[in-house]
């Protein structure tokens, strides 16, 4: 985009106009920038299978590998910040974790065996993974979501997830589909889904000396107030004998209680400081715009209607997009004061199984462990030649003493010099005639009847 036109977006959205996205095109100054910022990490891949995960498995991993900063008296200090990236390239949705260090990486890689044993999980031989591929003559748009109520310790409300409502569907179902776009479109557009969580200390939900704590917001809904509009206040003044107090307390409903208990039961869990971004990379940049925002759309999903919290979304253009690449590529976190409970954290961070439906997930087809069960008998425990040793008779299981049989068939060899003169021909018929049986035939036939 050039700088006339650029400066004429940048107008637009500072006045309110238009949709709020920018394209930026991916010059090779830009991709050496975005290149650079990345960390010297290795990635994990990880392909899901259809028959394990979920956001329920999340929770235990979650709780896993949550090391937190220390607390102190003003704050805490900043703990390990990690992504966890769904990402849209060569036309398959793939999922990967990115940790701060060394230690967070091989405890996510055992922790992700024991709670995924059926994905398959791979550990990236190079440094510094890439968010998504930057090519020349493309164009790379993105956004980011806040939660709704962010201010005087309202951040603390949890959004949906599995133990408030419950997800009747995953919601990764429809962001997939949304990164997947139209199968038939001639434009390739590349797209991922980063989440930045950062372990917060143990009493996030105490709040701060600035910030309320779960416990004052539990009991503000439970003993609401009356949010008067500036008319009503106007008219309370003029007529203050019709009109109640502005502010006055008001009956809580049940609505209130309910969102009062589900504030109240994140009391004690572990927490996590997080970010979400949307970035797309496209042949072209109004589809890359779109996908951004469509994606970004899908997030509705998490809405909570008992505390009214969900997500907003923010697009992005000019510099407040190139900085925020440069904290997608680099695996950074801004504060948005989004922070969130491990059962909240869950759903936005885990691996699906087939209950999103989505075709083109990158699916393990076997464990990471091979196909054969580690329990499973191997052939030399039964061929031990001291035990079954290869005579005739005994090979077969008839050992004396035997507790078990170490063959469970019976022995099927037969000496040749036991045929007697008798081959495979002699019971042939010749056709059109009834064959005239030998002595011996006749020996052999009686003995059979017998």
């Amino acid at each position: 985009m050039g700088l006339g036109n650029r400066a004429v977006c940048a107008t637009k959205q500072k006045l309110g106009l238009g949709d709020g996205y920018e394209a930026l095109e991916v010059t090779p100054e830009l991709a050496e920038q975005l290149y650079g910022e990345l960390p010297e990490r290795k990635s994990i891949a990880v392909q899901p299978s259809k028959d394990g995960g979920g956001p329920k498995d999340a929770i235990d991993l979650l709780t896993a590998v949550h090391n937190p900063g220390r607390s102190g008296l003003f704050g805490s200090a900043e703990g390990p910040t990690h992504s966890f990236e769904m990402r849209y390239i060569n036309g398959l949705v793939g999922f990967q974790w990115v940790m701060a260090t060394t230690e967070a990486q091989k405890q996510m890689q055992r922790q992700l065996e024991t709670f995924y044993p059926d994905a398959h999980i791979d550990v990236s031989e190079h440094d510094r993974p890439a968010l998504l591929p930057l090519e020349e003559g493309r164009y790379v748009a993105g956004a980011y979501l806040r939660l709704r109520k962010r201010s005087d310790g309202k951040h603390l409300y949890p959004i949906k997830h599995m133990d408030i409502e419950g997800f009747e569907n995953d919601p990764y179902g429809s962001i997939t589909a949304e990164m997947i776009g139209e199968r038939e479109s001639d434009t390739e557009t590349d797209l991922s889904v980063q989440t930045i969580f950062e372990p917060a200390p143990a009493d996030w939900w105490k709040g701060g000396l600035l910030s309320s704590s779960i416990d004052d917001i539990a009991d503000e809904l439970k003993s609401p107030r009356k949010d008067e509009s500036f008319v009503h206040a106007l008219k309370y003044e003029l007529f203050p004998e019709k009109f109640e107090i502005v502010g006055e307390e008001r009956e809580a409903s049940n609505k209130d209680k309910q969102a009062s208990n589900i504030v109240r039961e994140q009391r004690g869990e572990k927490g996590f400081r997080m970010n979400l971004r949307i970035v797309g990379v496209s042949d072209d940049p109004d589809s890359a715009v779109q996908r951004v925002a469509e994606t970004a759309q899908q997030f509705d999903g998490y809405y909570e209607s008992k505390t009214e919290q969900g997500f907003e979304v923010v697009p992005l253009y000019d510099k407040p997009l190139l900085a925020e690449l440069k904290r997608a590529y680099g695996r950074t976190r801004a504060d948005r004061k989004m922070i969130m409970g491990v059962r909240g954290a869950a759903g936005l961070i885990h691996i699906p199984n087939d209950d999103i439906n989505t075709q083109d997930v990158d699916w393990s087809l076997t464990s990471h462990a091979g196909d054969v069960p580690a329990n499973a008998p191997r052939f030399s425990e039964f061929h031990n030649v001291e035990t079954v040793p290869w005579e005739k008779g005994v090979r077969s299981g008839d050992l004396e003493g035997a507790d078990c049989w170490e063959y469970d068939i019976p022995a099927t060899w037969i000496d040749p010099a036991e045929y007697d003169g008798w081959s495979p021909d002699a019971d042939r018929q010749e056709p059109g005639g009834d064959r005239e049986l030998d002595d011996h035939d006749s020996e052999r036939e009686q003995e059979v009847s017998v």
